[in-house]
């Protein structure tokens, strides 16, 4: 469903304005508050889950620097928030370890040495730091997206609407559940029911909108692979 469709349906069943024949460029108030509504929603719900539509995985070449700024890093522009544990140096097939800043100053400050197979790392002031670095290995993170919207192809993703035909990533019963409680709230309008709803269904969105692992059940992730021929020879 397209923005222009979404506003159309809040709009028709709220009853609470005319329902627009276009909504990029239109100047008129009621239609610019729904957009702006629209906006807060989307961005809502980016926060409240690591949404599998949103995930991303980033890979860079190191350059032997050991500072590489976020932006030259998560190029798309997009980035929100790293998924923890996802931080692999694939060139030598190790996983990197995050330390904190009092554990960064050990290894920068004392007489330890990080010389080692073991790379460390922080991010501090948006850059992250790597030690020990060497040049031309690849190094990869898995992160949130805040591109929540794409173009009616739906294959450019963007952070804002600037089309009439642009998509949601989010179902658009969810988005349109999330515009009709904030509407009505905004207009102070009785919006406990919209809002119950709406939260209603983020939880049972949660749910399924991606695999779930077997509440107990215990996974090693030290995957081993064997070939397969030559086993015990």
């Amino acid at each position: 469903m397209s923005l222009l469709s979404i506003i159309q349906s809040v709009s028709e069943e709220t009853g609470l304005g005319e329902s627009p024949v276009t909504v990029i460029g239109n100047s008129d108030k009621y239609v610019k508050k729904l957009l702006s509504l629209l906006n807060k929603v989307g961005k809502e719900l980016v926060s409240r889950h690591d949404w599998q539509v949103l995930q991303k995985e980033q890979t860079f070449t190191t350059d032997g620097t050991g500072s590489y700024t976020r932006a030259a890093i998560f190029t798309d522009g997009d980035f929100d928030r790293y998924i923890n544990d996802t931080d692999w140096d694939r060139s030598n097939q190790r996983k990197m370890q995050l330390v904190t800043p009092p554990e960064w100053q050990v290894i920068q400050s004392s007489v330890s040495t990080t010389v080692g197979i073991v790379r460390y790392y922080r991010e501090r002031g948006n850059s992250v730091f790597i030690d020990p670095d060497e040049s031309g290995d690849t190094v990869v993170f898995e992160y949130v997206s805040n591109f929540w919207i794409t173009d009616s192809t739906g294959e450019t993703s963007k952070g804002s609407f600037t089309a009439d035909t642009d998509l949601v990533k989010f179902p658009e019963h969810l988005v349109e559940l999330g515009l009709k409680y904030r509407l009505k709230a905004g207009e102070g309008l009785p919006a406990i029911v919209e809002k119950d709803e709406y939260e209603r269904e983020i939880a049972r969105y949660r749910g399924f909108e991606t695999p779930k692992r077997n509440l107990g059940q215990n996974y090693n992730y030290q995957f081993t692979n064997l070939p397969d021929t030559g086993i015990g020879q």
